[in-house]
């Protein structure tokens, strides 16, 4: 799922810099509300606090029971640092990883 989102990302990444990190990634933590947004390390190293978060690529998807959802994977400081998942509708907390087939590119400022 990680590399398919970083070849597919927004234009302008530099996706194989990042994908080339994910040999070195680690997950050390994990969001505390059970959703499965995930924070990584890079050869055990986590980007500085207060960094700033760049999305490299962003989805959406529709969940089995009809909740529409998100997901993006982001950096901080150069270093890949997480993939967030996030309900857009409130009605479920996302608990796994969407099917890649789901999933269609997030567009800002159009309608649904």
């Amino acid at each position: 799922m990680t590399h398919w989102l970083l070849m597919h990302g927004k234009p302008g990444i530099d996706s194989e810099l990042f994908a080339r990190q994910l040999a070195q990634a680690r997950v050390v933590s994990r969001c505390h509300c059970g959703c499965a947004s995930i924070d990584f390390a890079i050869a055990g190293m986590r980007p500085q606090s207060g960094a700033g978060l760049h999305v490299l690529s962003d989805y959406l998807w529709t969940d089995d029971d009809g909740s529409q959802m998100g997901i993006f994977i982001f950096a901080k400081a150069g270093m890949l640092a997480g993939l967030e998942v996030w309900s857009m509708d409130g009605k479920s907390t996302p608990m796994r990883l969407p099917k890649i087939a789901s999933l269609r590119p997030m567009i800002f400022g159009q309608g649904s």
